[in-house]
């Protein structure tokens, strides 16, 4: 366990999971084999794996007694689902969770971005709301600045994130969302200076490139947006953005006047 355990912090996944592998597969005790399948379902989630973290989480085996454990694993249990898209078995998931014991900042956060998912931007700015009272951090604020945007509040996304700016080090999705909060009071330069600023810190950062074009677009400057909706277009494919991609691809079509 202190192997793959000291493996885990190197973020040598690979190893970590075959040593807890070992543990799991072995005659230990039931508590040292959820230990082991626990870990093994975080290492997966780290990696990209929710359904084989699913398969761990469910073959742990708790006494009602251990209601602190039985609540950290539909904790667990709602992550994953939430990564593998299942957004209203998350839901439910992080519910029992919170049936067992007070809801953390961790928990509420994750549910509000299930509820997002949903497009329910009402349960998800509820539950941000009261993750950011339980933990006032960067990231909770972050959130909830886009779902700010998302509802059409595009100053107080925009107040939200450029205070966020001044206390954190930059990175490129601050500068993005900002650039689409800009464009929505039809800042159009600064929404192109935040997308510029995105794009070097991140070059394949599709929404700054895409908010960039359309923000060039509405300057009527539409020899310079193409390359930049051109570049938008080919990640979204990439990325499977199909609708997205569809949107794109119509816009850079009446740029050219088809």
């Amino acid at each position: 366990m202190d192997r793959a355990a000291a493996a885990f912090l190197k973020a040598d996944y690979t190893e970590a999971i075959a040593l807890w592998s070992q543990v799991i597969s072995s005659r230990a005790s039931q508590k040292l084999i959820n230990q082991a399948l626990e870990n093994r379902a975080k290492a997966y989630l780290i990696i990209g794996q929710p359904a084989l973290a699913l398969v761990d989480l469910e073959a742990c085996r708790y006494d009602p007694s251990q209601v602190r454990k039985l609540a950290d694993l539909w904790l667990l249990k709602g992550s994953a689902l939430l990564q593998n898209k299942q957004y209203r078995e998350a839901i439910a998931a992080f519910a029992e969770s919170q049936r067992l014991q007070p809801a953390t900042s961790i928990l509420l956060a994750n549910r509000s971005v299930a509820y997002q998912s949903l497009g329910d931007i009402a349960a998800a700015r509820t539950d941000l709301i009261a993750a950011i009272k339980l933990q006032p951090s960067l990231s909770n604020y972050f959130n909830f600045a886009v779902l700010e945007r998302q509802a059409g509040n595009h100053q107080s996304c925009y107040d939200i994130l450029s205070q966020i700016i001044t206390r954190s080090e930059p990175y490129a999705q601050l500068f993005a969302q900002r650039s689409l909060c800009a464009a929505g009071l039809r800042l159009q330069d600064q929404a192109i200076s935040d997308g510029l600023k995105a794009v070097k810190l991140d070059p394949a950062n599709v929404d700054a490139l895409q908010q960039i074009g359309l923000s060039l677009i509405a300057k009527n400057q539409k020899a310079a947006a193409k390359p930049y909706l051109l570049k938008a277009s080919a990640l979204r494919l990439a990325n499977g953005q199909m609708q997205e991609y569809q949107k794109v691809l119509a816009i850079l079509s009446g740029l050219d006047g088809r």
